[in-house]
């Protein structure tokens, strides 16, 4: 009886205020993104070695723009999301989970016979985002020029190992890599927010997270990796490629993360979303500025792409598919 009442307890969904969503338009917000850890790697053969690794195709990383990518299991199941930039000469930065890490480093360590591979987790360095109309203007306090407008471009500091990279949606914000006390000395006279307003924002713009709305257990490709730039097809051969391309061209991607609309609020998260049977899965939710309800669901791609089917919770709100999740 005491578990029937933990799981039908109403829980809080993280929320935008209205005071954050005016800064937003006006001027600009900042908060740590500790969720994400920085990882270094170098050596004379590390682009050659990451090409048989990652999804992407690193012929695509230039100083100016980064590439997101995913990290595979031989079974195509995903050990990690990475975010990949140029560093100093050899050097990449990897920007992964905090909880996935170690995982990362283990499993690129444990590949690399033949290479000269330096890899590690760099704590001195940390992740803020900044983001609003006037977002642009924090960079120069980090002497970070703004970045262009493609989806992952990136400028870099001549100082010091600071970076910018953009990130996507309205209004324009950024994440800055630098060191923590770098972003206190720059951020000391700016309003920091508490990460659960960002990950408001992030939900309500249907931005998915590896290790919130989706894992392991996810193919990456049911996850929008084709959506977000993540993944070549024609770059050659790396771990996980052949069921990932097998996905792909035999029709194998059945579902996807769609950002949705709900007339009300889930009881729990995750939680079922419905037609007569359970079709979908709603992964995260928030709330915006005005009361109204978003999340990202994962549904199947004939439900996700058709205007017809009624969808619900179990706890009779209905819920309205806005988009497939991109970047």
């Amino acid at each position: 009886m005491k578990s029937d009442r933990i799981r039908h307890m109403t829980i809080k969904l993280p929320r935008l205020s209205s005071a954050t969503a005016d800064r937003l338009l006006q001027s600009s917000v900042a908060a740590p993104r500790s969720r994400w850890s920085v990882l270094k790697a170098s050596g004379s053969t590390v682009r050659d070695y990451l090409q048989g690794q990652v999804t992407q195709d690193m012929g695509k990383l230039t100083s100016e723009c980064g590439i997101h990518a995913c990290l595979l299991t031989p079974q195509g199941k995903a050990v990690s999301e990475l975010y990949i930039i140029q560093g100093r000469d050899e050097e990449l930065i990897l920007l992964v989970p905090s909880a996935k890490a170690e995982i990362t480093v283990g499993r690129l360590r444990q590949f690399a016979l033949g290479h000269t591979l330096r890899i590690g987790i760099v704590d001195t360095l940390a992740i803020c985002s900044i983001q609003g109309a006037n977002a642009p203007e924090l960079l120069h306090k980090f002497e970070l020029t703004e970045p262009g407008n493609g989806w992952l471009a990136c400028s870099r500091s001549e100082s010091d190992d600071t970076f910018a990279l953009v990130m996507p949606k309205s209004p324009r914000g950024f994440w800055v890599i630098s060191s923590k006390e770098k972003i206190d000395v720059a951020l000391s006279n700016h309003v920091m927010l508490d990460e659960t307003e960002f990950e408001a924002m992030r939900v309500i713009r249907g931005f998915p997270d590896f290790g919130t709305e989706w894992d392991e257990s996810i193919h990456p490709l049911n996850a929008n990796l084709i959506e977000f730039d993540g993944v070549s097809f024609n770059k050659g051969c790396y771990v996980g490629q052949e069921v990932t391309a097998r996905m792909n061209w035999r029709g194998g991607i059945k579902k996807k993360l769609y950002r949705v609309s709900i007339s009300g609020q889930p009881d729990t998260i995750p939680c079922p979303v419905q037609t007569t049977a359970k079709i979908g899965e709603l992964k995260s939710a928030a709330i915006d500025h005005e009361g109204n309800c978003f999340g990202i669901a994962l549904l199947p791609v004939d439900v996700g792409e058709s205007e017809s089917v009624a969808l619900s919770l179990e706890n009779g709100a209905s819920v309205e598919v806005l988009e497939a999740c991109h970047a």
